[in-house]
């Protein structure tokens, strides 16, 4: 969903996972012309995007309306299964979503032209952002920051009216099993296998990733005790995109989920650390502004050593769910290459985090 598109030759066949009939229903309903016949279909190539979950693809399709002939672009995404085996899949999600919450979310999202029922597909519009989130200022930072809080808020405390929406994912309910047995499969595997080196090679870092899958009930009970809202699940500037008049759309909805708003505030923060060399905020200050807008919203304000407890618990959760697992899947090179971030972003504060919460005096 990135500018910079070039159009591919035509080909002959249909190669799209929907029908004609999907995509003209959708075109129809999103213009209000009901006479509306899809003319042509070209694939686009899609520049600078960062990996995803599934295939992501750019159409050019052509059609004639009441207004004559047009052309729109827009997105295909193919989710590829679940983002853990036993959850509920990606796609799934991020449909449900569009069709479901969008109409609730206080942010701004891409229009959905169609989707199917389990989220094998979604065709959305084309996001044009006039900046590459590498390049966001100052101000774009605060403003999603800001957008976070009121996301947060407009669902703050609504765990349970929440539950009207089963495929949402439930990290530290439903979902917790299958988390922990993976993370544990994960080290299981590399252990067996002696890969990736800098991690099997690394008696201490191997001890630290076993404390975490086996104390995972003491990481998550502090962040049980936080009210649920709704989290987006990936909210960074790599999701994000900011339009002409300088509004940012919220996109990548696969993760979508429902639990303690400190997760979202976390993935933010490392995962620009992780993307991107400098940054025009400091992750203190954004953690800062976060709350400070947040206690503003909804009253709910911690001390800093409650706050500095849940923000380690996020980050060995965190860690937990989702880079254990990575990490036993990652080739030897990618991990040599990314070693000081990794070490910084990651390695390093988890460690710091497992010595202050989880080793007993």
């Amino acid at each position: 969903m990135t500018p910079g598109t070039e159009a591919l030759p035509a080909e002959g066949s249909w190669e799209w996972p929907f029908s004609r009939a999907d995509l003209t229903a959708g075109l129809r309903r999103i213009t209000g012309d009901t006479a509306l016949q899809v003319t042509s279909t070209q694939p686009l190539t899609i520049a600078h995007r960062r990996p995803s979950i599934g295939r992501l693809r750019g159409m050019l399709v052509q059609f004639d309306g009441a207004d004559g002939p047009q052309d729109m672009r827009l997105v295909v995404k193919e989710p590829r299964g679940a983002t853990r085996t036993g959850l509920a899949g990606a796609g799934r999600r991020e449909v449900g979503v569009y069709q479901m919450l969008a109409p609730q979310l206080p942010l701004k999202t891409p229009q959905l032209i169609a989707g199917s029922a389990n989220g094998d597909w979604l065709i959305l519009e084309e996001l044009r952002p006039i900046i590459e989130s590498a390049r966001w200022g100052r101000e774009h930072y605060e403003r999603a920051i800001s957008g976070l809080t009121v996301l947060h808020d407009r669902f703050w405390g609504l765990g349970e009216d929440l539950n009207a929406f089963p495929w949402l994912s439930r990290p530290l309910e439903t979902d917790y099993e299958v988390h922990v047995t993976a993370a544990a499969h994960a080290i299981e595997r590399i252990v067996e296998l002696g890969h990736p080196e800098p991690l099997a090679n690394a008696p201490e870092r191997m001890r630290i990733l076993a404390q975490l899958t086996t104390q995972a009930d003491r990481i998550v009970s502090p962040l049980r005790d936080v009210p649920n809202t709704l989290l987006h699940g990936d909210y960074w500037p790599g999701n994000i995109a900011v339009i002409e008049d300088g509004e940012q759309v919220v996109y990548d909805w696969q993760l979508s989920a429902v639990g303690p708003a400190i997760l979202d505030l976390l993935v933010f923060v490392n995962k620009s650390e992780w993307w991107f060399d400098e940054l025009p905020l400091e992750p203190a200050e954004m953690v800062g502004l976060y709350r400070q807008q947040l206690a503003r919203r909804t009253g709910s304000a911690w001390e800093p050593d409650h706050w500095a407890l849940l923000w380690d618990h996020a980050l060995m959760w965190r860690f937990v769910q989702e880079w254990v697992d990575l990490l036993a899947a990652s080739p030897d090179p990618i991990l040599e290459t990314r070693a000081e971030q990794l070490d910084q972003v990651w390695l390093d504060p988890v460690a710091a985090a497992v010595e202050r919460r989880l080793t007993d005096s």
